[in-house]
């Protein structure tokens, strides 16, 4: 029985992979932090650990006592945070953190699966797609925290790490795409930008899919882009979100580039008062305002030979449908 350790366990990621290791028969133990929900963590068969990435000899001690596991996938990190150190703490320094750890007490791992960002690879031009053979150029703080952990992983000697970046992530449990649900759902669309941005997405079954791909058919030293390889734009994730709602029509507006700026800065400054980043702020823009995200997962797909089974509209509707059975609709 293959084992399986997955930091950031309790979240809508880290969770889905933790049901479908098990439908694999493999024993899973979820590192979740003591104050973190265990709401999608009530097989009983999951064990809990609690990890602190803050100081070497407390996780050196909890990685002992849970042992050597075939395979670590790393999905720990920060989204949001209210200044750059904080990304870099928690995506930078907590994966090299881990990592060194493992290789410096005898337990590393068959294979260690960092999960990055495509936001750690950055936009295409505007004519073109993200290949993985670009140049990285993150345009956050966010991406550059988790291309500087990549970097990390990659100087470390006889160590067996592999990074997936996935594109734009949604699917049953996940809170940031339910704003935009909810707001088609009263009637409105509303849209950044004065024209449609090209984007790329992943339902988070088909992640998870090839999250397992990677740890048995993976290569280690490769970095993987994912994505569903269907080119949309923000006009289609409406109109998938229309469809799954049975809503024939909305209420549709673009909002200007600087008058949304003016928001987020007001919107960031009002979440800095309150210790919390919102989720609309002037570095979210600095993703929002390129044109082109659109990403080219064929390499990806052909070498871990998975085929996608949603597209966004068909994990669309499977989201709403969850969203609805959960009273979240």
């Amino acid at each position: 029985m293959k084992r399986i350790l997955i930091t950031g366990a309790s979240g809508f990621i880290g969770s889905t992979l933790a049901e479908l290791a098990l439908e694999k028969g493999w024993e899973v133990t979820a590192a979740v932090r003591p104050t973190s929900s265990r709401e999608y963590l009530q097989d009983q068969r999951i064990r809990i650990i609690h990890l602190d990435f803050n100081e070497d000899h407390k996780l050196k001690k909890s990685l002992q006592q849970a042992g050597r596991f075939d395979y670590i996938v790393h999905t720990a990190g920060a989204t949001k945070a209210l200044r750059s150190e904080e990304y870099f703490r928690a995506n930078t320094e907590y994966t090299y953190r881990l990592a060194t750890v493992l290789q410096n007490t005898g337990l590393t791992p068959g294979r260690f699966l960092f999960v990055s960002s495509l936001a750690a690879q950055g936009p295409a031009s505007d004519s073109q797609r993200i290949h993985p053979a670009q140049k990285a150029q993150p345009v956050t703080t966010y991406g550059a925290s988790k291309l500087a952990a990549e970097q990390h992983l990659e100087a470390l000697q006889e160590f067996p790490w592999t990074v997936i970046r996935p594109t734009a992530v949604f699917g049953p449990r996940d809170r940031d795409i339910l704003q935009f649900v909810q707001l088609v759902n009263n009637g409105f669309e509303l849209y950044i930008g004065t024209s449609p941005q090209r984007v790329s997405f992943i339902y988070v079954k088909d992640l998870v899919g090839l999250i397992l791909a990677a740890l048995e058919k993976g290569q280690t030293g490769e970095r993987y882009l994912v994505a569903d390889n269907h080119d949309y734009t923000t006009d289609d994730l409406g109109a998938a979100v229309r469809q799954a709602l049975l809503k024939s029509r909305t209420l549709r507006l673009r909002i200007p580039m600087g008058i949304v700026r003016s928001v987020a800065g007001i919107s960031e400054l009002l979440g800095r008062w309150q210790g919390r980043m919102p989720a609309l702020n002037r570095e979210k823009l600095n993703e929002i305002a390129r044109v082109s995200w659109w990403c080219d997962a064929a390499r990806t797909l052909d070498e871990l030979h998975y085929t996608p089974q949603y597209d966004l509209f068909s994990g669309m509707q499977e989201t709403v449908d969850w969203y609805k059975a959960k009273g979240w609709l």
